[in-house]
């Protein structure tokens, strides 16, 4: 009987550890902590609010000088190699002047004979102007002196007409270039017989300083500018060159058309660019952003920093403790490389620029400062 009891009691004992056992929860493992996500942010800077407008454009020279032959003759020199820079001034091509230096001594002995001969009739004259007052010659006689004097201050004027002729024919032996630019390749080697029917010999265009020029919608004339002296005053225009950098100068509007296009109801303007190295040439087609200036500033982010869904623009800030939080923004005027927020963000915050896919608003990242790129 005591037995009975004792198991009883030990097989109870049993039953309750059992229990007791299955009635304590299972301890799972701790999950690992996800790696913080590495991102880029720059901070924001105060900037001129710059509004820009990008137009397509022409390169256009100044001046583009045809040179020509103004007499005829034997081409015995040329003063410059094809596509050389030349001076105002220099020497291009030189003819043979042979018979031109002649005509110039004829022209010149032509005229001291007529000075000769107008000398001894002026003489004659004034004796016969005497005589006749004494009655001693007849009013013929005087009358035909004053003709022969006449007439010869006429083949003066026309000798020395003559004479200019001559020595303009003589200059123009001498071709000069009539502006500093580069000249283009000539059309006749010297050795050739040339005269001015042969038309052109080569042409030189000015260089520097260099004229761009473009379009304008009437849209963006008024609504940005007012008017033509604004423009002038107030619009700077950059360069997009052809294998995508910047030009390292910037110009100023000088020519506002005076007509508009038929075609596209726009303004053509020309706008003046330094060009001490060549850079600019000619006739090539070149991307023009012309801006206006203005003095207020406002916080500026780079375009990359910039994101849209449905609800419109949005960055990503990270404040001190390293979240992340969405900020709706009001994008104002961009340049490709900055862009204005006219509301949303102050000066001196924090916004991912890249890496914003790794993240959402509410996660600890680790931020790297931005670097930037361009060489």
């Amino acid at each position: 009987m005591k037995a009975k009891k004792l198991l009883t009691i030990a097989l109870s004992a049993v039953f309750c550890g059992t229990a007791v056992l299955n009635a304590a929860p299972e301890k799972k493992p701790a999950a690992p902590q996800m790696p913080k996500a590495v991102v880029t942010v720059d901070q924001v800077k105060m900037s001129p609010d710059t509004l820009t407008r990008r137009y397509s454009g022409r390169v256009a020279p100044i001046f583009i000088i045809t040179s020509v032959a103004r007499v005829s003759g034997d081409l015995i020199h040329q003063g410059f190699k094809d596509g050389d820079m030349v001076k105002k001034g220099q020497l291009l091509f030189a003819f043979d002047d042979v018979r031109y230096r002649a005509a110039v001594d004829s022209a010149k002995a032509k005229i001291k004979s007529i000075k000769a001969q107008l000398a001894y009739a002026e003489k004659s004259l004034f004796r016969h102007n005497t005589l006749y007052k004494q009655k001693a010659v007849s009013q013929d006689t005087k009358e035909n002196s004053e003709e022969q004097v006449n007439d010869l201050k006429a083949q003066l004027l026309a000798a020395e007409a003559q004479l200019v002729l001559a020595e303009d024919d003589l200059k123009n032996t001498k071709v000069y270039s009539q502006v500093d630019g580069k000249s283009g390749k000539a059309v006749y080697a010297p050795g050739n017989y040339i005269t001015p029917a042969s038309g052109k010999l080569v042409d030189v265009i000015s260089m520097n300083p260099i004229r761009v020029r473009f379009s304008i919608s009437q849209r963006d004339f008024l609504e940005i500018f007012g008017n033509e002296k604004n423009l002038k005053d107030q619009a700077v225009v950059s360069l997009n060159m052809p294998d995508g950098t910047i030009y390292n100068k910037t110009g100023k509007i000088v020519i506002v058309d005076n007509q508009t296009l038929n075609a596209t109801d726009s303004i053509r303007v020309w706008a003046l660019f330094d060009n001490p190295d060549n850079k600019l040439i000619p006739n090539a087609a070149i991307t023009c952003s012309l801006s206006k200036n203005a003095s207020v500033q406002r916080p500026a982010v780079l375009p990359s920093a910039v994101m849209h869904d449905r609800k419109g623009a949005y960055v990503y800030v990270v404040d001190k403790d390293s979240k992340v939080a969405r900020r709706n923004v009001l994008l104002g005027n961009s340049n490709g490389e900055i862009q204005i927020i006219r509301q949303g963000l102050d000066a001196g915050e924090k916004v991912i620029v890249e890496g914003m896919h790794k993240t959402f608003p509410g996660a600890e990242v680790a931020a790297v400062p931005y670097k930037n790129k361009v060489k």
